[in-house]
């Protein structure tokens, strides 16, 4: 049995104040997608589900937080609202929303274990949970220890958030244009900012502060800025490094407006490009462009995929294009802006387009002594492809 003390308990007995302008959609939009996971959930005979990721715990209620760093989980019973389990600091945010019914909250004196048992112990006697298995928020220690301690049958619950994220509402894309805003005046202010006695980090400040004026929230993944001989090592980010003659600058930024984003990347050199610098822009540009030709309805993730391997591979390059063509995009929190780990652009892959699927299409090469990207966010359409994010492709030759 759990105790608490009486000032925790005082902490749980104050007013809930509701504040529906946290929600990123109306009411009724979270009701659907609530019963359709409900409806689920009730088809596999489940009493509930537990799920874990902060992208998915969005989707659904429209709860976020930064204090995801600490554990967290969202029960969804078959019938009413989820119920959170969480850091009491988070409580406030949580009960905010008016699709959430109740928050559990663990204490910093207490194991969020225990009270996370304690509360599915009291759900139901049959306690048949469905559980995010595939969540990197739930480690192996948690799930084995919250098996052994509860008795219950927990049973992998997993895809199917996923999949209707893949789809976009209008409302969605309504953001997502936004967020291409965005990273649009972010990706400018960068590039106008490049000049020899500058730093890697001028850049990213202009690129922070260009796409936050223009209305974007804190991003899932720091955005890539990086010049010089440090532009070949992929992830590599600024690091308070001059900008010199012939340098070539990297820039890869997003925007995100209620958690939903947009990328785009773009490449400069710092005076005039080599003939190998604008063949290695040419390509890129070619990759982009093929996949916004080759992307519609019907094909199939791999089909893109060939298409642009095969422009890429006839000049000769194909040993530097190492990536897939292209992730999903949408709902985002750090460290992970992307929804690449749901659906993708990539080799053989067998999954066929679908309206509103959105992507980055994400042509990017590490060659000796600089890397280039020239990319850009896209929507599948009802017979092609809509281009979110609108910047001139070619390569830049910034204080010629």
């Amino acid at each position: 049995m759990l105790e608490l003390t009486d000032s925790q308990l005082k902490i749980l007995s104050t007013s809930r104040e509701i504040w529906s302008g946290e929600l990123a959609f109306s009411e009724a939009a979270y009701s659907r997608r609530l019963e359709f996971i409900q409806t689920e959930i009730q088809a596999r005979g489940l009493t509930g589900a537990v799920l874990f990721d902060p992208e998915n715990l969005f989707w659904l209620t429209g709860y976020q937080t930064i204090g995801y760093f600490t554990f967290q989980a969202m029960y969804v019973p078959a019938s009413g609202k989820p119920i959170i389990v969480t850091r009491v600091v988070n409580r406030d945010m949580a009960l905010a929303l008016p699709t959430i019914a109740d928050v559990i909250s663990v204490f910093d004196t207490q194991d969020h274990i225990d009270v996370l048992e304690h509360f599915l112990l009291g759900q139901s006697s049959q306690r048949q949970f469905g559980i995010e298995t595939t969540s990197r928020y739930l480690n192996v220690r948690d799930y084995t220890r919250l098996a052994e301690r509860t008795g219950s049958s927990f049973t992998p619950f997993v895809g199917v958030i996923e999949a209707s994220r893949m789809v976009k509402s209008t409302e969605e894309l309504d953001r997502m244009r936004a967020a291409a805003l965005a990273v649009e005046a972010g990706i400018d202010a960068a590039l106008n900012t490049i000049a020899p006695g500058k730093t890697d980090n001028d850049l990213a400040a202009a690129l922070y502060q260009g796409s936050i004026a223009a209305g974007s929230e804190y991003i899932g993944h720091p955005p890539m800025v990086v010049a010089g001989p440090r532009s070949e090592l992929c992830f590599a980010l600024w690091k308070r490094n001059t900008i010199k003659k012939g340098d070539v600058v990297l820039l890869e930024g997003a925007g995100c407006v209620d958690r939903y984003h947009a990328m785009m990347s773009r490449s400069a050199v710092v005076g005039k490009a080599t003939d190998e610098h604008k063949a290695t822009a040419d390509a890129l540009i070619e990759i982009l462009e093929t996949a916004v030709e080759t992307i519609r309805p019907g094909v199939t993730s791999g089909e893109v995929d060939f298409a642009c391997r095969s422009k890429v591979e006839k000049r000769g390059l194909g040993h530097y294009f190492k990536s897939r063509t292209a992730y999903g995009i949408g709902i985002g929190f750090p460290p992970n802006w992307a929804e690449g780990h749901i659906y993708s652009l990539r080799a053989d892959d067998p999954m066929v387009l679908q309206p509103n699927m959105t992507f980055h299409v994400i042509p990017t090469m590490f060659r000796k002594g600089y890397g280039m990207a020239i990319s850009d966010s896209v929507r599948v359409t009802e017979d092609g492809c809509e281009v979110l994010t609108n910047y001139p492709r070619q390569l830049v030759e910034a204080d010629v």
